[in-house]
Protein backbone atom coordinates (compact mmCIF):
# COMPACT_ATOMS: atom_id res chain seq x y z
CA UNK A 1 0.00 0.00 0.00
CA UNK A 2 1.46 3.10 -0.57
CA UNK A 3 0.42 6.18 1.14
CA UNK A 4 2.43 8.55 -1.21
CA UNK A 5 -0.11 9.04 -3.91
CA UNK A 6 -0.93 11.79 -2.47
CA UNK A 7 1.21 14.96 -2.67
CA UNK A 8 4.70 15.21 -1.30
CA UNK A 9 5.69 18.20 1.10
CA UNK A 10 9.43 18.85 0.92
CA UNK A 11 9.61 19.40 4.31
CA UNK A 12 9.99 15.68 5.65
CA UNK A 13 9.06 14.33 9.27
CA UNK A 14 11.63 12.77 10.85
CA UNK A 15 13.20 11.97 14.26
CA UNK A 16 11.77 10.71 17.38
CA UNK A 17 10.83 13.06 20.40
CA UNK A 18 9.70 11.47 23.66
CA UNK A 19 6.39 13.59 25.14
CA UNK A 20 3.85 13.04 27.78
CA UNK A 21 -0.15 13.28 27.41
CA UNK A 22 -1.89 14.59 30.52
CA UNK A 23 -4.94 13.80 32.37
CA UNK A 24 -6.40 15.47 29.39
CA UNK A 25 -5.28 13.65 26.44
CA UNK A 26 -2.94 16.55 25.33
CA UNK A 27 0.10 16.09 24.04
CA UNK A 28 3.21 18.92 23.92
CA UNK A 29 4.80 18.55 20.60
CA UNK A 30 8.38 20.08 19.32
CA UNK A 31 8.30 23.27 17.24
CA UNK A 32 9.90 21.22 14.40
CA UNK A 33 7.28 18.58 14.06
CA UNK A 34 4.66 21.25 14.80
CA UNK A 35 5.65 23.49 11.66
CA UNK A 36 5.68 20.68 9.50
CA UNK A 37 2.25 19.26 10.41
CA UNK A 38 0.70 22.55 9.79
CA UNK A 39 -1.63 24.65 11.66
CA UNK A 40 -4.35 22.12 11.23
CA UNK A 41 -3.71 17.96 10.73
CA UNK A 42 -5.45 15.01 10.38
CA UNK A 43 -5.44 12.31 13.35
CA UNK A 44 -6.39 8.52 11.87
CA UNK A 45 -5.81 5.43 13.50
CA UNK A 46 -2.78 3.54 11.91
CA UNK A 47 -2.01 0.39 10.53
CA UNK A 48 -0.30 -1.20 13.43
CA UNK A 49 -3.05 0.58 15.62
CA UNK A 50 -0.50 3.61 16.60
CA UNK A 51 -1.80 7.13 16.03
CA UNK A 52 -1.11 8.74 12.61
CA UNK A 53 -1.12 12.64 12.39
CA UNK A 54 -0.53 13.42 8.73
CA UNK A 55 -0.43 17.54 7.41
CA UNK A 56 -3.72 18.71 5.46
CA UNK A 57 -1.96 17.86 1.93
CA UNK A 58 -0.93 14.20 2.35
CA UNK A 59 -4.70 13.27 4.02
CA UNK A 60 -5.93 15.15 1.04
CA UNK A 61 -3.93 13.11 -0.84
CA UNK A 62 -4.90 9.98 1.03
CA UNK A 63 -8.99 11.22 0.37
CA UNK A 64 -8.95 11.37 -3.11
CA UNK A 65 -7.27 8.21 -2.92
CA UNK A 66 -10.68 6.56 -1.23
CA UNK A 67 -12.77 8.84 -3.58
CA UNK A 68 -11.47 8.04 -6.94
CA UNK A 69 -12.37 4.81 -6.40
CA UNK A 70 -15.97 2.94 -7.57
CA UNK A 71 -18.08 3.47 -3.90
CA UNK A 72 -19.76 0.19 -4.71
CA UNK A 73 -16.22 -1.68 -4.75
CA UNK A 74 -16.65 -3.95 -1.34
CA UNK A 75 -12.63 -3.17 -1.16
CA UNK A 76 -13.13 0.94 -1.28
CA UNK A 77 -15.98 0.78 1.10
CA UNK A 78 -14.02 -1.33 3.96
CA UNK A 79 -10.83 0.66 3.29
CA UNK A 80 -12.85 3.82 3.64
CA UNK A 81 -13.96 2.47 6.95
CA UNK A 82 -10.43 1.92 8.31
CA UNK A 83 -9.11 5.39 7.19
CA UNK A 84 -11.80 7.47 7.13
CA UNK A 85 -14.46 6.51 9.87
CA UNK A 86 -11.99 6.54 12.83
CA UNK A 87 -10.05 10.14 11.60
CA UNK A 88 -10.47 13.61 13.27
CA UNK A 89 -9.53 16.23 11.14
CA UNK A 90 -9.57 20.15 11.84
CA UNK A 91 -7.08 19.27 14.93
CA UNK A 92 -5.02 22.37 15.70
CA UNK A 93 -2.91 23.04 18.29
CA UNK A 94 -3.07 25.71 21.47
CA UNK A 95 -0.89 28.36 22.12
CA UNK A 96 1.46 25.92 24.12
CA UNK A 97 2.33 23.64 21.62
CA UNK A 98 -0.68 20.86 22.56
CA UNK A 99 -3.03 19.29 21.12
CA UNK A 100 -5.85 17.10 22.23
CA UNK A 101 -6.10 13.23 21.19
CA UNK A 102 -9.88 12.39 21.34
CA UNK A 103 -10.43 9.81 23.82
CA UNK A 104 -11.93 7.01 21.78
CA UNK A 105 -8.48 7.28 19.73
CA UNK A 106 -6.25 7.26 23.40
CA UNK A 107 -8.11 4.22 24.05
CA UNK A 108 -7.56 2.03 20.96
CA UNK A 109 -3.93 3.33 20.91
CA UNK A 110 -3.44 2.62 24.65
CA UNK A 111 -1.68 6.24 25.27
CA UNK A 112 -1.10 6.99 28.72
CA UNK A 113 1.82 9.05 30.57
CA UNK A 114 4.58 8.44 28.23
CA UNK A 115 4.54 8.58 24.58
CA UNK A 116 6.51 8.68 21.29
CA UNK A 117 6.43 11.21 18.43
CA UNK A 118 8.03 8.65 15.35
CA UNK A 119 8.51 11.22 12.19
CA UNK A 120 7.68 8.98 9.53
CA UNK A 121 8.11 10.74 6.38
CA UNK A 122 4.47 12.45 5.25
CA UNK A 123 3.40 11.60 8.73
CA UNK A 124 3.93 11.56 12.69
CA UNK A 125 3.24 8.01 14.39
CA UNK A 126 2.06 8.55 18.02
CA UNK A 127 3.06 5.56 20.14
CA UNK A 128 2.62 4.77 23.60
CA UNK A 129 6.23 3.83 24.57
CA UNK A 130 5.26 0.22 26.40
CA UNK A 131 3.11 -0.82 22.39
CA UNK A 132 6.24 0.81 20.55
CA UNK A 133 8.60 -1.57 22.64
CA UNK A 134 6.11 -4.66 21.74
CA UNK A 135 6.39 -3.41 18.06
CA UNK A 136 10.16 -3.24 17.78
CA UNK A 137 10.58 -6.58 19.85
CA UNK A 138 7.90 -8.40 17.22
CA UNK A 139 7.57 -6.18 14.26
CA UNK A 140 6.54 -9.15 11.98
CA UNK A 141 3.41 -9.63 14.52
CA UNK A 142 2.37 -6.94 16.13
CA UNK A 143 -0.98 -5.67 14.83
CA UNK A 144 -0.71 -8.16 12.53
CA UNK A 145 -4.42 -8.94 11.83
CA UNK A 146 -5.31 -4.92 11.55
CA UNK A 147 -2.43 -4.80 9.03
CA UNK A 148 -3.26 -7.60 7.10
CA UNK A 149 -7.30 -6.51 6.69
CA UNK A 150 -6.21 -2.62 5.56
CA UNK A 151 -3.98 -3.84 2.82
CA UNK A 152 -6.34 -7.00 2.05
CA UNK A 153 -9.23 -3.84 1.51
CA UNK A 154 -6.48 -1.59 -0.14
CA UNK A 155 -5.74 -4.43 -2.74
CA UNK A 156 -9.55 -5.32 -3.61
CA UNK A 157 -10.02 -1.06 -3.77
CA UNK A 158 -7.35 -1.15 -6.42
CA UNK A 159 -8.39 -4.06 -8.12
CA UNK A 160 -5.68 -6.55 -6.75
CA UNK A 161 -5.66 -9.79 -5.94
Amino acid sequence: MSSTDGPITDRLLTGTDEATIDDKGRILVGKKKRERLGETFVLSIGQTGCLDAYPQSIWDGVVADVLGHERINAGTQDYARFMLADAEDDIKFDQQGRFVVPQRMRTVANLKDKVLLLGCGIKVEIWSKQEYELFRTHPDTYGLERRQSIDKAYRQMKGQS
